[in-house]
């Protein structure tokens, strides 16, 4: 018999899907949930110890008499049967020039490029332990996993014992972890002395001073230092493919070359930058090299001309406007947002960026009364 708990979590589960919430969740929102727990952990400096999980073909692994044993507990009979009918029933066979296989039941994973593959797979996933003052953030199947402590030992430790829970859970639900390509790390504006390392299936999680996750590259000091650079190297090989194109020799017409600017180049820095927007000036301004650079390009100019002419000229704001847009945008979106996760966020006043006045400010822990645009 489930506890009240089980059951309301439950509840909580078939409530989301009825009012379809989950449509209106993004990578962002996720990943300014996990930041603001590594924020909270250096201004109060303690350390946060983390592992970002990679799941072993995750949705291709997804065993379907264990699904169907978890929906039957979650949702009306009538939905699990109409998903047992999609989900079950179909069955593969190989062909090797001009022979075939007999046909073979498939009794694992969810349909390619189905629209209800990452759903099925986060109810299927949805009763991982995560233990006591552990943050579990899960995006289909991007899994972060984050302890807190007044020193690296009890954060580690922590973050052992949620791993032991999860090796177990996912042994029993026959969920196949990739342990050499998930990433340790340790966020903490102290020095670290000495190696401690968390194993997963006995086997060491590789540490790590960056680690990725849902498209935005964290550091051990959460500066965004990394994530500025390798988004420039991004961009860079991304110019260097379209320059036949944007360039100065390109017969195209301006208005073509910032429309192609605009959709193909500019979403790349633009991704993220309610986050990574309170970096320190001097990475904001290698971002906005760049843009001064193609701008110029576009438009062919000579060296004389003025950038601040050339982006009133074009109608394309700097970064930092653009920091401002979005962060007003984003401080919005988390007030309004319907997920508790998510609005508890406006809460927090021990960010590092503060929205002041509808402007993002960042905040200079060592002298709090001084206030810039970085820190």
């Amino acid at each position: 018999m489930e506890s009240y708990q089980e059951a309301e979590e439950t509840n909580n589960i078939y409530t989301a899907i009825k009012k379809n919430e989950w449509q209106q969740h993004n990578t962002i929102d996720q990943v300014h949930r996990i930041t603001n727990v590594i924020e909270e952990a250096l201004e109060g400096r303690e350390t946060c110890s983390a592992v970002f999980l990679d799941v072993a073909q995750a949705f291709d692994k997804v065993w379907h008499q264990g699904l169907m044993s978890k929906l039957n507990k979650i949702l009306p009979k009538q939905y699990v049967h109409l998903l047992e009918s999609y989900v079950t029933g179909r069955i593969f066979r190989v062909k090797q020039e001009d022979e075939y296989s007999q046909f073979k039941d498939i009794k694992a994973g969810m349909p390619q490029g189905s629209v209800l593959g990452p759903v099925l797979y986060l109810l299927y996933t949805h009763d991982i332990p995560k233990g006591n003052n552990i943050t579990m953030a899960t995006f289909a199947d991007d899994t972060a996993i984050l302890a807190v402590g007044r020193e690296i030992s009890s954060s580690t430790g922590r973050l052992q014992s949620a791993c032991d829970k999860i090796t177990e859970c996912t042994r029993v639900w026959r969920i196949k972890l990739n342990e050499a390509k998930s990433v340790n790390i340790t966020f903490a504006n102290k020095r670290i002395e000495g190696q401690h390392n968390v194993n997963m299936n006995g086997i060491v999680i590789p540490y790590a001073n960056t680690a990725k996750y849902l498209g935005m590259t964290l550091d051990t000091k959460l500066k965004w230092k990394e994530h500025v650079k390798k988004k420039k190297k991004e961009l860079v090989l991304k110019y260097k493919k379209m320059y036949w194109l944007i360039g100065r020799s390109s017969q195209l017409s301006i208005y073509n070359k910032v429309l192609l600017y605009n959709q193909m180049l500019k979403p790349s820095w633009l991704y993220g930058i309610q986050l990574w927007g309170c970096t320190r000036q001097r990475y904001i301004k290698i971002i906005q090299t760049f843009q001064n650079k193609v701008l110029r390009n576009i438009v062919d100019a000579p060296r004389y001309a003025r950038n601040s002419d050339i982006h009133r000229d074009l109608n394309i704001p700097y970064v930092a406007d653009e920091i401002k847009r979005s962060a007003q945008k984003h401080q919005q979106r988390v007030r309004d947002h319907v997920n508790p996760e998510v609005t508890q966020l406006r809460y927090c006043n021990t960010l590092y960026r503060v929205i002041i006045n509808d402007c993002p400010i960042a905040v200079d822990v060592e002298n709090p009364h001084k206030l810039g645009m970085c820190r």
